[in-house]
């Protein structure tokens, strides 16, 4: 019997010959059956994206990714090709001699039908296996614009200051389609080109090593005194934390849990205290945004009612991350609406100390003026070696 030689697999076609050969191609428009044609401008948004705009999104060991795979699946998937050009637009916005510009209409072309078929793609579920890897790709990227639109060009014009409106806070939201997508699309199935990546992130430790700075150290014992926090809740549980072995640690797993379902502050605050440790970078920054992902809805709620102890907690998330890590799509609103809360609690609640102590933190990382005995206890921290 003849034996059969297979022929070898042919090598994946590089990035950069995809691109050229979408030139001319043509991309769906939402609800009518006209399309785009992909023009020699287009093709220079595709490098722009893999070239500088993929290296400031998602996280570092999901670059190859986005670079490898997005543009491929954009070929076959109208929507994520409209919000790649989308997020590259924007990008070049932020990074003009004009970045408090609106939308261009190219932009906003691009935005709309890439959302909007994107949309309608979900609402077809469950998804066809084809379209799973592309969803989720989708979706990371509009939670990055979702992050980075924000009308405000001032402090006064940002939420909490800005004038009441039902979309304030709407962004936050942006986290529950998130879930829904990961849910439909699951990234982490066998075989999914965004499994390698983010069994990586779901497997790595990323508290060593941890970082201490004098600038927010020294406002903890302010800040636990206000919220009544028990700091042995620090040690969170894991898979392979044992169980309770004495009837004081099952009473004292027991009150824990009690705590973090009565109170709402208590899971933003958790999360809030074991981030600050950790230098947030491209390859941390998913750490950072589970402070938005495992937002508990009572916490949400006391933020559109813009109770003051939850806005400190906002505050600080906002410059922790400022403070390490100013990623374009997320500066803009960080910095207008840190200022905002720090504006708003000093207008609102001067009289209550402590706010104004714990504001100073990231009223300092904003650029705000603070308060002198502050700036000079972190003087005093930086010259003994602390932080």
């Amino acid at each position: 019997m003849q034996s059969v030689t297979q022929a070898p697999e042919a090598p994946p076609t590089p990035p950069e010959d995809v691109i050229i050969a979408t030139l001319g191609k043509p991309l769906a428009l939402h609800e009518t059956d006209e399309t785009y044609i992909i023009t020699a401008d287009d093709l220079g948004r595709f490098e722009r994206f893999q070239n500088r705009t993929v290296y400031t999104l998602g996280t570092a060991q999901t670059v190859e990714v986005y670079r490898q795979a997005v543009v491929k699946l954009g070929c076959e998937h109208s929507y994520l090709t409209h919000i790649v050009f989308a997020i590259v637009l924007m990008h070049d916005r932020y990074l003009s001699d004009n970045p408090w510009a609106p939308p261009s209409h190219a932009e906003s072309f691009h935005h709309y039908h890439g959302t909007a078929i994107f949309n309608a793609t979900l609402q077809r579920a469950p998804l066809p296996e084809a379209e799973k890897d592309a969803m989720w790709g989708c979706a990371a990227l509009l939670a990055a614009m979702t992050i980075a639109s924000i009308d405000a060009t001032t402090p006064d014009e940002a939420w909490p200051l800005a004038a009441p409106s039902l979309s304030n806070l709407d962004w936050l939201r942006m986290s529950d389609g998130k879930k829904e997508v990961w849910k439909l699309a699951d990234p982490l199935r066998e075989n999914s080109c965004w499994r390698p990546a983010l069994i990586h992130e779901h497997e790595k430790d990323p508290r060593d090593p941890s970082i201490r700075k004098a600038e927010w150290e020294l406002l903890l014992p302010t800040l636990t005194k206000l919220f009544n926090y028990n700091t042995t809740n620090l040690s969170q549980p894991t898979s392979q934390t044992p169980p309770p072995t004495t009837a004081a640690e099952a009473e004292a797993e027991a009150e824990a849990k009690a705590e973090a379902q009565n109170n709402p502050y208590h899971t933003a605050l958790t999360l809030l205290l074991n981030l600050l440790p950790l230098q947030c970078t491209h390859t941390t920054i998913l750490y950072f945004l589970s402070f938005l992902g495992h937002m508990d809805p009572r916490y949400r709620a006391l933020l559109h009612a813009k109770d003051p102890k939850a806005l400190v907690l906002l505050a600080w998330w906002y410059a922790k991350v400022l403070d390490d890590y100013p990623v374009w799509w997320l500066r803009r609103r960080g910095t207008l609406e840190c200022k905002a809360i720090c504006l708003f609690l000093w207008k609102r609640f001067s009289y209550v100390c402590e706010f104004g102590r714990l504001a100073d933190y990231p009223r300092r990382v904003v650029g705000l003026g603070v308060n002198g005995d502050y700036e000079r206890e972190v003087a005093l921290a930086g010259s003994v070696g602390m932080g």
